[in-house]
């Protein structure tokens, strides 16, 4: 179970690192001008899956988390 948690936990540090470099790469491209660039690249769209994801994952750890806790006080 801990290492389906860090699993998780490691995707979920992946997706916010992903956030990271979009936005940037959005910001870069907005600030010279080139927001047809952006929209062709569909940056804004991207950024609001991998948010939706990124809360998703979060949610996948509190459960599995959670059901962790609930197993280790039925065993003590």
């Amino acid at each position: 179970m801990t290492d389906l948690i860090n699993s998780y936990t490691h995707s979920c540090l992946l997706v916010r690192q992903r956030i990271a470099e979009l936005t940037a790469q959005r910001r870069e491209l907005l600030g010279r001008g080139d927001s047809r660039r952006a929209r062709e690249l569909d940056l804004d769209r991207r950024i609001r899956i991998l948010y939706e994801e990124h809360g998703e994952l979060q949610q996948i750890i509190s459960h599995l988390s959670s059901y962790r806790r609930d197993r280790d006080c039925e065993q003590a």
